[in-house]
Formats: structure tokens, sequence, C-alpha cells
């Protein structure tokens, strides 16, 4: 009987293969409330549900006791902030094909037994499911990353089993309280960086009631403030070893909440706050701090003030991050008497002076970028650097070569030096023992590379950057063995070569080639590249066909090259991610395709420069996302499309040079710059045109435009309203991630104007010009008195139309004009006096009108040129050297003028009628008058005969005399 009893406890307690079934169908509903769930999750199929991909079981129940399923399996979000950041980095390892979409499903409530819960890194965006707080069990709950909305559940207070809270980075998610917080008393890890906290004003009070809690991690959560009275009678846990509250608004009244952790915290990070310098004496507190993070803050004086409040922790700080900090400005302190450091960054912090060091033989991470140093490279001693492997000179005033002792650091994997005045060679020498090198930044120097052609480098770089160096005139040969490269940025380096056959094989990955400004010939090889990848070969010499693109390009720059025949192939692109698109200035030709509705997320095109012909594809109305067109200087023909989209984000079109015809389209309010200048455009200038209250530069100048200028042009906030905030044509491009930093690039639009009767490219500055040209166009009737209101106009130009009438007297009210051109119409009257107002004003042309009168003095009108006023037979005064026979009463405007030219010819028109019938009516009725008025001429007329006889003879004697 005891051995039966034996048996049949040892079958019962065997371990079990399959789950169990309810647990099993929670688990089928969970994928199913994915929209991809099916493909990611495809091998959540059979009857073992523990068998499958991320689920645990227990061997003995056959309950789910383990659902780990992060996008990727080594990325720790909440420790990225300690120098353990600065160590050799290691790509992301993917635990799964792609990234779940869609909601968390209610049925994951049914796992009653989880005991972990990983969803991190997904693209989740619904609610944390109400029923969260019924998995009682749990002792991990990973949500962070995962795009939740919605407010965190109270009731998560019943999981008093947790140990590790991570629902951070999910910046829709809120927080009205954490009075649930003190409930899980076995918390030892908690991470709500990013969530919701501002109405959270319990929250020191809340964690401070957690008796076992070791890391916090509360950054860029709108903490509220910390009033240091109620924090006196806090009863604090003393367990707390890392704290992080970075980028927040926190004051300096946070370090008396802070320091009640002050005998076990060794990790703070109060970075990117509003610190000042009253926690100076705090930093005595701290005994066991081994890592401190006060960048982004506003610490000022003297750095050299700081070190001696430190002295405390000389022997034990591993880290130290004062970066971005108002410094005044100072000698690099010496930091050799903090012998266990391993990281120190002073970014920013107003050093100046030569670059210095003691003794650092622990130092990993040295970042000294952003500030004033001068003077030429130290030589780097192996000995006080013995442990350096990340290295940021980059942005300063360095001078002179680089030494050879920079190769002596065999675990440097990170080297900046950009952005200084280095020059001198580079060869073997300086990179032989780099063998750890990974990250090799040289740019913005005038570095000459000479290296054999046949050298093997001894390590293999994922970032190289060397623009403005001297790589060529040959392409650099040692590439071909850099296996790894991620980005690859030699601009302007003199190469001039072609690319070798085995370029596009080096890397199947890379995220950024910039070969721009070089003198690269021949034809653009097949590349292979990542996703998201932004390509820049623009400014070379390359030729042929534009090659096949690869799928997933973000960026790419072709422009200013000798590229040929159709783009067609840009059809072939994936659409999803394209976002500029530069092909500007090359020789290619024929139609555009018709397939831009699939471009859903472009922001630039530019086609300009080229030989494109016929019509501009309907699809281009398409473009949902676009901010800017180039397709200026080609030979487009037809009609312009309509570009009105609920969603269009139009900023800048340039269609000018073209042969475009047909009537102004109506377009829409958003558009800061419009040029159609050049084309065959006819009929009038639509009222529409005056509601786009964001206009800042209209060119419509050389068409066959009729009709009156608009009275509505008033109504041009961005040209009438002088305090209407200016745009800027330029676009960030996300370049390249260099360890710790976003390398930027830009687009900037650019387009040509006539200005002051010039034309010229304007580009950076174009956001800060408001121009107007209307010239070389059929025009016709006044200039609107409404066009002085716009104030904002610096350049107006209605030149070479059928203008008429007067110029408005009160142009004067456009004090910011610096240039106009009113030459070639039929403009009458005198100048206005209140051009004496324009004080900006430094290009005229009034030429080739029917103005009259005498320019008028005491302004600046005297200081143009003649030829402003050649053509105009009436003015006269200077600077014109026909002079005014009889000045003229200039005081007047031109409406006074008109006034009192016309009631002249009234009063001589009456004064005639007066005398003609006051001398004729006397003469008529006094009978006397009239015979002594005809006896008075009969009495002239012989005396003027007796005289004329007199003077006669008497002009011939004397002629008979001299003879």
């Amino acid at each position: 009987m005891v051995t039966v009893l034996c048996i049949y406890l040892c079958v019962g307690s065997s371990p079990t293969n399959t789950c169990v079934e309810i647990e099993k169908q929670a688990l089928l509903n969970l994928k199913d409330g994915f929209s991809n769930g099916r493909d990611i999750l495809s091998s959540w199929n059979g009857d073992d549900c523990c068998g499958w991909k991320g689920i645990s079981c227990n061997n003995v129940t056959g309950h789910v006791t383990r659902l780990d399923l992060p996008r990727y399996s080594n990325i720790t979000i909440g420790k990225g902030f300690t120098f353990l950041a600065n160590t050799m980095p290691t790509e992301a390892t993917y635990n799964l094909p792609g990234e779940l979409r869609g909601k968390i499903d209610s049925s994951i409530c049914e796992l009653y037994h989880l005991t972990f819960l990983d969803l991190s890194y997904h693209n989740l965006k619904g609610e944390i499911p109400k029923c969260i707080g019924s998995l009682v069990q749990l002792i991990e709950l990973k949500l962070a990353k995962t795009e939740l909305v919605g407010f965190v559940p109270n009731n998560i207070a019943n999981l008093s089993n947790l140990q590790n809270l991570e629902l951070g980075h999910n910046h829709n998610l809120e927080v009205n309280g954490l009075e649930w917080l003190p409930h899980l008393s076995n918390l030892r890890y908690l991470d709500l960086s990013s969530v919701n906290l501002s109405s959270a004003t319990d929250w020191p009070s809340s964690i401070s009631k957690i008796p076992s809690l070791l890391e916090l991690y509360l950054n860029d959560c709108g903490l509220p403030q910390v009033h240091p009275k109620s924090i006196s009678h806090m009863n604090s846990s003393t367990s707390l070893q890392i704290l992080s509250l970075s980028s927040n608004t926190l004051n300096s009244s946070i370090l008396s909440w802070v320091l009640n952790f002050s005998r076990v915290l060794t990790v703070l990070d109060l970075s990117q706050n509003q610190i000042d310098d009253s926690i100076i004496k705090s930093f005595q507190t701290l005994c066991q701090l081994k890592e401190l993070y006060m960048g982004f803050n506003k610490l000022s004086g003297q750095l050299n003030d700081y070190l001696p409040e430190m002295c405390f922790a000389q022997h034990d700080l591993e880290a130290l991050d004062l970066e971005h900090n108002p410094f005044s400005s100072g000698l690099l302190p010496d930091f050799s008497w903090f012998s266990s450091l391993k990281k120190l960054s002073l970014k920013n912090t107003s050093i100046v002076g030569p670059l210095s060091f003691g003794q650092l033989p622990h130092l990993a991470s040295l970042d000294l970028s952003l500030n004033h140093l001068n003077g030429s490279l130290p030589i780097f001693e192996a000995t006080k650097f013995a442990s350096l492997q990340f290295l940021d000179l980059s942005h300063n005033q360095l001078s002179g070569t680089l030494s050879y002792t920079i190769g002596n650091f065999s675990k440097l994997w990170f080297l900046s030096v950009s952005s200084n005045t280095l020059n001198g060679i580079i060869n073997e020498a300086h990179l032989l023992s780099l063998s750890n090198l990974q990250i090799l930044d040289l740019s913005g120097n005038s570095l000459l590379f000479n290296l054999n052609p046949n050298w093997v480098p001894p390590f293999q770089l994922v970032y190289f950057l060397a623009s403005s160096c001297i790589l060529g005139p040959h392409f650099p040969t040692w590439l071909k063995y850099q296996r790894k490269l991620l980005v690859l940025q030699i601009s302007n380096t003199s190469i001039m070569d072609s690319f070798p056959k085995w370029f596009g094989d080096i890397s199947s990955n890379f995220s950024y080639l910039n070969f721009s400004h070089n003198k690269l010939s021949g034809v653009l090889p097949s590349i292979k590249m990542g996703y998201m990848s932004k390509w820049d070969f623009s400014f070379n010499n390359l030729s042929g066909p534009l090659p096949s693109f690869p799928p997933d390009v973000f960026s790419l720059f072709l422009s200013n090259n000798m590229f040929s025949g159709s783009v067609s192939s840009i059809c072939a692109m994936s659409q999803r991610i394209l976002t500029y698109l530069d092909l500007s200035n090359n020789l290619l030709a024929g139609p555009l395709p018709n397939c831009w509705e699939n471009f859903k997320h472009l922001w630039v095109l530019n086609l300009a420069n080229n030989s494109l012909s016929g019509r501009i594809p309907n699809s281009f109305s398409s473009l949902e996302e676009i901010r800017s067109i180039h397709l200026n200087d080609n030979n487009f023909s037809g009609e312009i499309p309509s570009f009105q989209t609920p969603r269009m984000n139009l900023r800048f079109i340039d269609f000018g040079d073209n042969i475009l015809e047909g009537t102004l389209p109506t377009w829409f309010d958003g558009l800061i710059v419009l040029r159609l200048r050049g084309n065959k455009i006819q009929g009038g200038i639509p009222t529409s045109i005056c509601d786009i209250k964001s206009l800042q530069v209209l060119d419509l100048s050389s068409n066959n435009i009729t009709g009156e200028i608009p009275q509505c042009l008033s109504h041009m906030s961005s040209l009438s309203d002088v305090e209407f905030p200016k745009e800027t044509f330029s676009y960030g491009i996300y370049e390249a991630m260099i360890f710790n930093s976003i390398q930027i690039g830009f687009f900037v639009d650019e387009t040509a104007l006539i200005w002051k009767g010039k034309s010229q490219e304007y580009g950076k500055i174009l956001g800060l010009m408001s121009i107007m040209d209307l010239s070389d166009n059929h025009l016709t009737g006044e200039i609107p008195q409404c066009m002085t209101t716009l104030k904002a106009l610096i350049a107006l130009n209605l030149s070479r139309n059928n203008l008429t009438g007067f110029i408005p007297d009160n142009i004067g009210d456009m004090k910011l004009l610096e240039a106009l051109d009113l030459s070639r119409n039929h403009l009458v009257g005198r100048i206005p006096t209140s051009f004496s107002n324009l004080n900006f004003l430094s290009f005229m042309n009034l030429s080739f009108n029917n103005l009259s009168g005498e320019i008028p003095l005491s302004t600046q009108l005297q200081s143009f040129e003649a030829s402003t006023y050649v053509g105009n037979i009436g003015l006269c005064g200077p600077p014109l050297t026909h002079q005014c026979s009889t000045p003229g009463d200039i005081n007047g405007e031109n409406g006074t003028y008109k006034d009192m030219d016309f009631g002249f010819y009234i009063s001589l028109g009456l004064g005639f009628c007066v005398g003609f019938c006051g001398v004729c009516g006397t003469l008529i009725l006094k009978k006397p008058w009239r015979h002594a008025y005809f006896q008075f001429f009969n009495n002239i007329d012989d005396w003027l005969y007796v005289t004329v006889v007199v003077f006669t003879n008497k002009i011939k004697r004397r002629f008979q005399i001299q003879n």
C-alpha cells in the first residue's frame, strides 16, 4: 500500500507539458488584439503554449508565469545616463522580427499566475487595462516606450509583490496622484520617466514611504516643485541609491528632499533643471556619492569654486557631469586628486586657455567639447590615461598637429577633435594601435591623410566623419576593409576620382552617406542602405542615368551633378518614408511620372534647373505633407495644378521660368513664398491671394497678367504687420547619432529674386525678406492707396506695366521700404514729399513715366543718380541737369496740385471774360470814350509811322557818308 501511494504521489507531481487551456485562449486573444500579431507572433500556434516564443510556464502546474516579448533584448532605458553610457556601444538585439501594433487586450488579466510581464518598445497606443490590478503575483511589470495613453490605473496598488515597475517613456500617459505607490512595499526599481506627473503634488511623500526602493527614475515628468516646509515632516526611506530627476523644472529646493537619502545615495542626476549656486554647500553631505549629473542648470561663478566642496568624494567620485552651465570663463581645473574618476564631462562650461591634464589613470570618458580651449594638442601619455575609451575635444580652438601619441590609447573607441583648426598629416602611426576604435570624427579641420593604399586598418569603424579634411585626390582604398560602417561623412575632402567597384559591397547597413562637394565622376554605384537612410552626393561630377535607389531612403540629395535621362526611377522607391528629394541642377529631361500620390511624407521636392518638360502631374495635389516645391527653370507647360487639400502644409512654391499658362489658381493660407515669374500666365490677380495672410514673397513678374492690382492687398498680414513673425526656410535633417548627440544637417530653401534691380539668390536670409514683384505684366489702373498699408514690405516692383494716375501721397508710410521700382508706366503728377519718410530707401527707379514738377528738396531723393528720373519730361531740379524755370510750390501733394491746377484754369477763364466784357462793354455804352479810344490808337499809328521814316533816313545817310 505504501509503495502504491508513493508511485501515485510521484506521478501526480510529475511535470506537465501543456499549458492551461483558459490561459492559452487568453494568449490567442492577446495575439488577435495586435493588428500584426499573426505575423510577429507566428510561433503562437499549436496546443502547448508553454513552447511559444516569450512564454514560460510553471513546470508543475502548467500555468503561464512569464510573458517576455520586448522589441529589443539588450537595452535598459533607465540606466542610460550613467557613465557606463560612454562605454563601447553594442548593437541592439532584436528580440522580435517587428513591432507589435495595437492594444493590450484585457484577456491578459486572465493570466493570474504571471510573475513577469514585458511588452516594451512596441507601438501599443492604448490604455493600460483597468484589470491590471488583478495580476497580484506580478514581480516585474515592464511597459516602457509602448506609446500608452490615458491614466495609470490606481489598482496597481494591489500588486504588493511588485519589485520592478517600468512605465517610462510613454509621453501620453498620466498619473493623477501617487497615493497608490506606498502600497507597493516591495518595490525596488521604479521608472516613470516622461509620464505626466504634473498633478502628483504628493510625489515626494509617496516615494519616501517605499522602504525598499533602490532605483528611481522620474525624468521629464513635469514634477511639481518641492516645498521645504513640507519635507521637514517626512519620514523618508533610507534605501534609495540611484535617483534621477532630470529634465524637470525643479529649483534648488529639491536638495532639501534629496538630502534625506544622503547616507546611501550613490548616483544623483539633477540635470536639465533650474538649480543654481545655492546647492554648493549641500554637496558636502553626499558622502557616498559616486556619480553626479548637474548638466543644463544655472550653475554660475567659477568652476574651480565647486571642486573644494566635493573634497569628500575625492576618493569615491567616478562620474562628474557639469556640462552646459553658465560658468564664468576660467582655466581647466586640476581633477587629478579625484583618484577614482572614470567620467568627466565639462562640455560648454566656458573653459579657456591651453589643454593640460594631471594624472587620471582610471579616466574612461573625457568630454571638453564646445569650449574655448586653444593652443596645440598635448602629447598624450599613456600612463596618465591608461583607461581612456572616450575623448571629445570638438568645437574648440585647438591648432597644430595631431600627436602620434594619440595612437597609444588601445582602449579608445570614440575620438572626436572636429571643428578645430588642426592641420598636418595623418598616417598609419596615428591609428596603428587603435584596435577598438569605432567612431572617428576629424571633420572641420585641415588634416591631410597620407595612408599607404595597401594599408589594412586594425579597427572596424561604425562612424567616420572627415569633412573638410584632405583624403584625395584618390578614393581612400582603406575604406574597403570597413565592413561595419553606418555613417560615412567625407564631404569636401578633395576626392577627384570615381567610385571603386568594391564600394557598394563594403556595408549593407549604411544609414548616412555624404560625399558632397567633391569631384567624383562616373556612375554612382548601387549601394546597400539601411532603414531611414540618408544620401548626399550633391556638388560632384557624377553622370549617367539616375541609379536604382534602395527601398527605404529618407533623404536623397543628388543636386549639382550631370545626371541625365528620365526621373521615372524614383517611383520605384518605397514612398513610405522619403522626406527630402533634391535632383536640382542636373541634365534630367522628359516628363514627370504621375506617381506622386504615393509620396505621403515628402516634405521637400527640388527639381529645379533641369530640362524637364510636359505638364505638372495632377497627383502633385496629393502631396499631403509637402512643405516646399521647386520646379523652376525647366520647360514645364500647361496649367498650374491646384494644391487645395485639407492637410496641405505647403509654404514654398517656385515654378518660375517655365512655360506655364492659364490663370492663377486659388491659393490657400499658409503659403509664404510664391514665385511664378517668367511664365505665360494670363488673366487677373485673383482676390483670393489677399487671404494668404502668411505670404512674405510674391513674385508674379514677367507674365501676361492683366487687370488692376487688387484693393484687398492690405489683408496680407505678413506684409502689413511689422510685428508679424517671420519664417525661416531651413529644415533639419537627421544625419547621424554621434554617441550622445544628434548631428543635424539642414536643407535650406533658395530662390532667385530681383533685389535692387539685380537678380540674386537668397537662402538662409530668405525668411527675412518681404517682397512683392508684379513687374513686366499688363496691369492697368492706378496704384491702389491700400498698398501703402503694406508697412512690412521692403521691396516693391511694379515696373513695366500700364499703370496710370499718381504715386500715392502717403507712400512714406511704407517706412521699411528699401527698394522701389515704378519705372516704365504712365504715372503722372508730382513726386510726393512723403518720400522723405523712407529712411531705408537705397534703390529707386521712377524712370520713363509722365511725372512732372520739381523733385522734392531736403530729401534723400537728390542722392539717387539722374537715371532714376530719366524719361519724365516734366521733371526738373537736382539731380537732373534740367533746372526748374520758376520754383514751384513743392509743399503740396498730388491731390493738392490737382486742385490748384483746376483753380488756376478756372480763374484764368473768368479773368479773361471779365476783362474782355469790361473793356468792350464800356466802348459800346460810352460814345465819348469810344471816340477817345479810337483817336488814341489813330495818333499812335501816326507816331509810329513818323518814327520809322525818320529812323530809316538816318540809316541811309550814314551809309552814304561811309561810301
